[in-house]
């Protein structure tokens, strides 16, 4: 239960860092857009891209303070402890993932199929994109084989 209580400090941390990258991220995009004279209402990438990070913010904070419940309560930390360890629910995860995949992959490719005889470059656009999650995919697997 220490190894467990350890990680989820850690975990803390990690969260940590994700918010001040967050807000350095944010101040960032008002300061570039500030001096390009885009602001306003009108700027979408400046709203699309606060939003991104500020959900960033929302999702750790909300993680922390899960996490830091749990660091000050034995039963709610056996609780987490449980449903992370539990090997149903990975296993229910490993499935959904590699049913998600799949599904993922087809959808692009009826997708690039189908937009291929309307606009080429969008096609080509997501070839590349189903290019590139299979060498993440193929990279991972790698992985896993030389770690296991």
């Amino acid at each position: 239960m220490e190894k467990f209580r350890k990680k989820l400090q850690k975990d803390n941390m990690t969260y940590r860092i994700f918010i001040i990258v967050s807000v350095l991220c944010i101040a960032g995009i008002i300061v570039f857009f500030a001096v390009h004279g885009r602001t306003g209402a009108a700027s979408a990438p400046q709203s699309g891209f606060g939003g991104f990070f500020a959900a960033m913010i929302f999702v750790s904070i909300m993680c922390i303070r899960r996490n830091k419940k749990a660091l000050n309560d034995e039963k709610l930390l056996k609780d987490l402890y449980i449903r992370n360890t539990d090997e149903r629910n990975n296993q229910i995860f490993k499935e959904a993932g590699k049913t998600s995949f799949l599904i993922t992959i087809a959808t692009l490719s009826v997708a690039t199929l189908v937009t291929d005889c309307f606009n080429h470059i969008v096609s080509c656009t997501l070839s590349c994109c189903m290019g590139f999650i299979m060498l993440v995919y193929l990279a991972v697997m790698l992985y896993y084989r030389k770690k296991m």
